[in-house]
Order: structure tokens, then C-alpha cells, then sequence
């Protein structure tokens, strides 16, 4: 994702051609020449006993070099001669100074290409990452992948973005290796790490990581392009702090961001009537276009399927929040199911999950779900148990043949969860709105269609009670084979049950 051409600033010292023999392809620009020892007309200059040198076209001292080097024209002194290196190096390291600008030839050749790199730069960065609030990061362009430190932080969750493939030390250092943002898929971070771009292309990516972070770090060498866009449109961020190194500037950049417009839909459905829910929470009459109006909010206006609620359950009432909401956090909860966090899950209202408690909890989680419940049988024997071997393989069939033809890719996941004894129960979520906006989009991309062949198949109606709830009970399992297959930080929370109501 990197657009900037790094073309690398070189004062050089040694001989010019044999540089040029040596640099292959790689871009460069040389924009001085540096002499350690030598005579300019009448002129000498030697470093080791007078602390002269040569470059920008004339005889300067040591520290006039030193100072060249701390601005922002040079990249790189580059020394062709190792011994020219160690002369200099001696010298300097004298006088206590020894910039990270001054490279040997071998060096210079094992840096990344495409960004300027300092090793001194990236251990200021991971001791601050190491102190910060930042516990997953997002290194967009495989900067720690190019660099020279394999060592893990386990505070630290770093995942990294590389089409190519990594030496497994430096693999070892990622939490996780992705080829492209697709496989990262909904994943949010705390932070995503940049290299430096043309202020265009930064801004271009700043803005589509928005839905991965709220912040961005990256770097501009020392009154670089990007150093002075981020200085002079300060007020386009919700805060900018930096951190200067000796070569360069680490911006620590948070996106404007508004309060999360926060519900979790507490769902109900025939004459259940119940208490008032706690802040944040909606209570949703679910198929009410099928029964007498509870004074509720229905699922039965805009755009809806309140009608197959008998079938449906509680899908109904997602589908509705789906396509008729914009909350940037939204959730289901059921009248008598809510989330808690405390130990005992005896019902008291006290206890249910507070706006709070929830907003905190998606700061370091993706999704949260019902602690995951087993069974003694999987899933497939339970639903063969409660609906007839006959109707359950008829109805998983259709399920798959309009996986198929949709979305092939969650056909083994479908298998894996039917063959667990395991699933997140009873559809209780709550999510970012674009994790929430992916998994209906993938649910009701081939749901409705199944339902609709069940029914035209099959008279349930007819059916008893609970052979009759056959595709809410399939549906149910669908939360867990989403979440089977994409990649993201889920928290499991328990539930109380209201018994009686």
C-alpha cells in the first residue's frame, strides 16, 4: 500500500563510479561528495589531524558536517572505503555523536528499498509501544518485516501485511502473516502502522483504514513532504502527537471521531410484555405483523420480513435492525437472555451489561457473544432429535446447495459446526456496525432463499411446535459458522436467564 517512490538522498564518500557499479537498480540521488583527506587548490584537509573535510564543494569542519547531517536535506552518508567508515566513525564517536545517517556500502545495500529505515528510530518506537495503551497493531506495509528486530513484545499483538512470504524468525515476530486487507477482514485495532507517503497517498490510506482503526502512526523524515502536511492540517485530526528521533518524526495521529451511537435491541414477541431495559437497550416487538401491537417498536415496518417470524424467531428482528438502523454499535438480547458481566448469573437487572461495560469491552474485542454452550450430541444429532432425521437432512441440503451457489467458501465451515458440539447460542451479539453489516449481508445473501424453498417444500405449519421452528433452530447455528471463518477477536460473555416470563 505503499505509493511514495523512496528516492534516498546520498552524500558520498568514495568514488563515484564504483558506487554506480554497485547499486544495481536501486534509485538514488546523490547530493554531495564527501572527502576525508585531500587538498582543494591550495587547501588541505585532513579529519584525523585537523578535523577538516571536504564537501558541499568546500573545506568545512567536522561540525559543520555534523550539522548538515541533523537537518533534513541527506538521507544517507554513504562510505564506499570501510576504513574512510572507520576513520570517521572514531572520529565522531570522540566527540559523542554518531548519526544513524552514516552507512557503510554493505550496509546501505541491506535497507529497505521503498522507505528511509533507522534502527535507532524503530527501538524509540517499540519502547513507546511498550508503554502505551496500543496492544494490537496493524503494520500495513511490513515495516517491522524489513527491519532489524525479531524480538516479540507478548503485550504487544502485531499482525502485518505482506504478499510475499517472511523468513520465519521475522514471521515468529507477527502475531498473524496476511497476504491482503481481505484476509484481515473485519478486524479492528488499536493503532495500524504506516511508512512515510506523499501527503496524497497518506491521506488516501488514513481515510481507508478507518473502518481497521481510529489510529494511525507513521513517520516523515525530518521536514519531509508528509512532516509538513501533518504540521500544517493539524486541525483535520482529532489529535497529532509526535515523537523526534535523530533522523526522523513518529506522528501518533487519532481520527475525529463522534460518540458511538450505541443499542442493543432487547428482543420480544407475542404478549410478553416486560420491564423497561437499562440504557441503550430497545425493546423490539419481533413478528408483530403477525400479532396484536404490545405498544413496542415492531419489526413490521420499512424494510421487513416480520411475517416469517413463526419461522424465523429472533431473524426477523435482525433482519429489521439490519436494514432499517445506522447505530455504529448495535445488538440483540432477548426479553428474558441478557449479557452480564458479574459472576452470579441469577437474573437482577442491576446486573445486566451496561452501555458502558460494553463500549470498553469492544475496545479490545471485535464481537461480543453468549459464552459458547456445548451439547453431549453435535449439532447435526440435535437437530435430526428435535425435527425428524428425514426433515433435518432435506433442510441442511438446501442450506448447502444455497451456500453453493452464494457463498462456497463457508460450505466447510457449515460442516465443521454441524459436526461440533459447540455454538454461540440464541443469535445474542453485539458488534461494530460494519462487523455487524458484513455478517447480515452474508446471512441474508442465501437465507431467505433457503427459507423460502423449505417452505414451499415442506407444509411446517402442519408440523408440531417445535419440529415447526426447523429453520430458526438452523439459523441459530449461523452466527458460529460466520464466525468460524473470519478472522476476529471475540469475547464471550454469559448470560442471565429470566425464568418464568
Amino acid at each position: 500500500m505503499n505509493d511514495l517512490t523512496f528516492m534516498p538522498r546520498i552524500l558520498l564518500c568514495g568514488d563515484e563510479q564504483e558506487f554506480l557499479s554497485q547499486i544495481g537498480q536501486r534509485p538514488f540521488k546523490i547530493i554531495g561528495r564527501v572527502k576525508l583527506l585531500g587538498k582543494l587548490g591550495k587547501q588541505k584537509f585532513n579529519l584525523k589531524d585537523d578535523g577538516k573535510i571536504f564537501f558541499n564543494d568546500k573545506v568545512q569542519t567536522w561540525e559543520d558536517l555534523a550539522n548538515f547531517l541533523h537537518g533534513g536535506e541527506v538521507d544517507y552518508l554513504l562510505f564506499l572505503n570501510f576504513q574512510d567508515f572507520v576513520i570517521f566513525r572514531n572520529y565522531s564517536l570522540k566527540r559523542g555523536f554518531l548519526s544513524p545517517k552514516t552507512v557503510t556500502m554493505n550496509h546501505f545495500k541491506t535497507l529497505p528499498t521503498d522507505f528511509f529505515y533507522d534502527f535507532s528510530a524503530e527501538v524509540q518506537l517499540l519502547n513507546y509501544l511498550k508503554n502505551s495503551p496500543v496492544k494490537t497493531l496493524l503494520d500495513v506495509d511490513g515495516y517491522f518485516a524489513r527491519g532489524n528486530i525479531y524480538t516479540k513484545n507478548p503485550d504487544l499483538e502485531i499482525d502485518c501485511i505482506s504478499d510475499k512470504p517472511l523468513p520465519p524468525i521475522t514471521e515468529n515476530f507477527y502475531t498473524h502473516v496476511y497476504k491482503d486487507f481481505a484476509q484481515v477482514g473485519h478486524k479492528r485495532y488499536d493503532a495500524a502502522l504506516l511508512i512515510e507517503r506523499k501527503p496524497i497517498d497518506f491521506l488516501s490510506i488514513f481515510t481507508f483504514l478507518g473502518e481497521l482503526t481510529d489510529n494511525v502512526i507513521t513517520f516523515s523524515r525530518t521536514d519531509g513532504q508528509l512532516d509538513e502536511y501533518i504540521r500544517a492540517n493539524l486541525n483535520n485530526f482529532g489529535e497529532v502527537k509526535g515523537i523526534a528521533t535523530e533522523t526522523l518524526k513518529w506522528f501518533l495521529i487519532k481520527r475525529h471521531t463522534k460518540p458511538e451511537d450505541f443499542c442493543i435491541y432487547v428482543v420480544t414477541y407475542g404478549d410478553k410484555k416486560i420491564d423497561e431495559p437499562p440504557e441503550g437497550y430497545k425493546i423490539i416487538h419481533a413478528g408483530r405483523a403477525l400479532s396484536k401491537d404490545l405498544g413496542y417498536l415492531g419489526d413490521d415496518t420499512g424494510d421487513n420480513i416480520s411475517h416469517l417470524n413463526v419461522y424465523l424467531n429472533e431473524i426477523t428482528a435482525l433482519y429489521w435492525m439490519w436494514k432499517n438502523t445506522s447505530h455504529t454499535v448495535i445488538g440483540l438480547c432477548h426479553y428474558r437472555r441478557f449479557f452480564t458481566m458479574a459472576e452470579s448469573v441469577s437474573f437482577a437487572r442491576e446486573k445486566i451489561l451496561t452501555k458502558d461495560a460494553a463500549l470498553k469491552l469492544l475496545e479490545r474485542y471485535d464481537v461480543i457473544v453468549s459464552t459458547i454452550g456445548f451439547e453431549m450430541i453435535i449439532q447435526h444429532e440435535l437437530i435430526k432429535n428435535d425435527c425428524g432425521e428425514e426433515l433435518a437432512k432435506f433442510a441442511e441440503g438446501v442450506i448447502k446447495k444455497h451456500l453453493l451457489k452464494t457463498q462456497p467458501d463457508y460450505l466447510e465451515s457449515f460442516e465443521q459446526v454441524m459436526n461440533s458440539v459447540a455454538i454461540y447460542k440464541c443469535h445474542l451479539l453485539i458488534m461494530h456496525r460494519n462487523i455487524f453489516d458484513a455478517y447480515c449481508k452474508w446471512l441474508f445473501s442465501f437465507y431467505l432463499d433457503v427459507t423460502d424453498e423449505i417452505l414451499r417444500t415442506v407444509e411446517l405449519s402442519d408440523l408440531p411446535f417445535t419440529p415447526r421452528r426447523l429453520i430458526a433452530f438452523l439459523a441459530e447455528r449461523m452466527l458460529t459458522i460466520w464466525l468460524w471463518k473470519n478472522r476476529l477477536r471475540i469475547k464471550e460473555l454469559e448470560f442471565m436467564f429470566i425464568s418464568g416470563v
